[in-house]
């Protein structure tokens, strides 16, 4: 019975994104941010676009993470 099961699925990353007070960082934290922006997630790329997070972006880019961080955190 098709009908039985709840097959629309919401997804980690917009459960996230209807928190008030989402980061960046906790959404870095997911696995599967790379395929929600693959799949042209619209709360989450209109999250991404946000000036504050594109400037912490474009930090997080350009600086070096520092050296005393675990390994896992600092390249992720």
């Amino acid at each position: 019975m098709f009908w039985k099961f709840d097959l629309n699925t919401t997804s980690h990353v917009d459960k996230l994104l209807d928190k008030e007070d989402v980061t960046l960082h906790e959404l870095m934290d997911e696995d599967d941010i790379l395929q929600e922006c693959k799949a042209q997630n619209r709360k989450l790329l209109d999250f991404l676009c946000q000036q504050h997070c594109m400037e912490e972006l474009v930090n997080l880019i350009t600086h070096e993470p520092p050296v005393e961080m675990d390994e896992k955190v600092r390249f992720k």
